[in-house]
């Protein structure tokens, strides 16, 4: 019986991770910031474009430490929030990144949880570095 509930703490404790680290990339985006928690209730995409709006990000202790003050003159950042959810284990895949003539096309689309998962209320959240200063169009294909 020990070992059963040892090793169900131990499964418990290893994926509640509730910071993971940037996925760096050659692709012309990163995925900075990813978490279960301390988003928004409700579904929003937000455009960082603007010094005054990129701030926001330089303020924050756990996104800060993956980027630079100069950032901003060459990226543009996407804020995610999937809104509030009733499990664990939400998170997004960007399926493609586009860069085109006039803007870069994001397809973002939200994974739901597979398998077991947590049953709490959570709100995902996330941010991409887009590696580009043209406008950004999100799309997210319907699942």
């Amino acid at each position: 019986m020990k070992k059963i509930i040892l090793f169900l703490f131990t499964i418990i404790f290893c994926a509640c991770s509730s910071v993971k680290p940037p996925e760096s990339s050659f692709t012309s985006y990163d995925i900075l910031y990813s978490r279960e928690q301390d988003g928004a209730t409700f579904q929003f995409y937000e455009i960082i474009t603007e010094e005054s709006e990129f701030q926001m990000l330089l303020k924050d202790p756990i996104i800060s430490p993956y980027l630079n003050k100069s950032d901003i003159q060459t990226c543009n950042f996407i804020l995610v929030n999937l809104g509030e959810k009733s499990s664990g284990g939400w998170t997004i895949k960007v399926e493609k990144v586009k860069i085109v003539k006039d803007k870069v096309e994001v397809i973002i689309k939200e994974i739901p949880p597979k398998g077991i998962a947590t049953t709490v209320m959570t709100t995902p959240n996330f941010v991409l570095r887009i590696k580009s200063k043209k406008p950004i169009e999100i799309i997210t294909p319907s699942n």
